[in-house]
């Protein structure tokens, strides 16, 4: 509320106690809209709705955490699109670990989206990252794959060549842990899309993670075709790492070659925590690289190192880290 001039919800088919929630604010203007398979429209319909110059835009399970008004009129003076910070939870292992990224989600409100899913603002205006985060729940201990997947369908058969939805249907089949047909489209979309693109580097890391579950031996070259583009990015050491390993428990007579590639993928990911450094999944840059070199090291009998580092892991609250650490003293 102290961020707005105006608070505009469409709500396009709750049935638990939102609407009652709601109307307990006068200021809120609350508007239905009958669900038709389509964010895109239902975005664009809720920014009709509204009156004012710029759009703020978050979904039902977000909240902001950090930011100010002073951060959007900062935005607005330059006339851009501003990119809020979003941090998503989601369980793995019984441990709680968030990812985040950057999302287009204040803008001009002439700018209107497309894509029935996924779905993505149509402008050439410049974007900017806003000192705006928020949380997203959504994602935590939910899968909404079996929603998304028909969804996207649909779009790739309106445009088989669309990179971005071939991106986003391998993720989510990945998810759902139909590795082989993900990989399929996450390798289309991959041979479709070029480096300057914003979601590149999450591409080669899906590919990366999804292909691990194959043994996909042509990994190696799509590896050493980003080394040098994503050299920055913690989550592909990362990805590379977990890759490396896999394929020399799969095929040990390759395992001599690729013992010093998994070391030295995650002591690259630790290296980078103190230089300049994307990183998509928290912990790629410190605890769970630490506890990768933690597992490598007690699994090649170096236990000293191996202590060393499942305790800076532990000391950064990794449970599995705490976990062998006890189990070696």
């Amino acid at each position: 509320m102290d961020l707005v001039d105006e608070m505009v919800i469409v709500d396009t088919g709750s049935t638990d106690n939102t609407i009652s929630i709601l109307q307990q604010y006068s200021d809120v203007k609350i508007h239905h809209f009958n669900w038709v398979d389509d964010f895109a429209v239902a975005r664009n319909y809720s920014i009709e709705q509204t009156t004012g110059d710029y759009i703020l835009v978050l979904d039902a399970d977000e909240y902001i955490i950090e930011g100010s008004r002073e951060d959007l009129e900062s935005i607005m003076l330059t006339n851009s699109i501003g990119r809020i910070l979003i941090k998503s939870h989601f369980k793995k292992d019984n441990q709680i670990h968030y990812a985040k990224a950057y999302v287009s989600r204040f803008f001009p409100r002439n700018i209107r989206y497309s894509g029935a899913v996924h779905e993505q603002l149509e402008s050439n205006y410049s974007r900017v990252d806003a000192n705006l985060k928020v949380m997203h729940s959504g994602y935590f201990e939910t899968n909404k794959s079996q929603r998304n997947i028909p969804l996207l369908f649909k779009e790739i058969k309106k445009d088989p060549m669309d990179g971005y939805y071939l991106f986003q249907l391998g993720k989510e089949l990945r998810i759902s842990k139909k590795y082989k047909e993900a990989y399929q489209f996450l390798k289309r979309a991959y041979e479709l899309t070029t480096e300057t693109v914003s979601y590149y580097g999450e591409l080669v890391v899906e590919l990366i993670n999804c292909g691990k579950e194959c043994n996909i031996e042509e990994l190696f070259e799509i590896i050493k075709q980003n080394e040098i583009v994503l050299k920055n990015i913690t989550d592909f050491h990362f990805a590379k790492g977990l890759f490396y390993l896999d394929y020399s428990l799969g095929y040990q007579n390759k395992s001599h070659d690729l013992l010093p590639k998994i070391e030295r993928s995650f002591l690259t990911c630790l290296a980078l925590k103190d230089r300049f450094h994307i990183e998509y999944v928290q912990g790629t840059s410190s605890f769970l690289a630490a506890y990768n070199l933690g597992v490598f090291y007690e699994v090649t009998g170096d236990l000293k190192k191996a202590s060393k580092y499942y305790g800076q892991s532990a000391e950064l609250g990794y449970e599995r880290a705490k976990y062998r650490l006890g189990i070696l003293d």
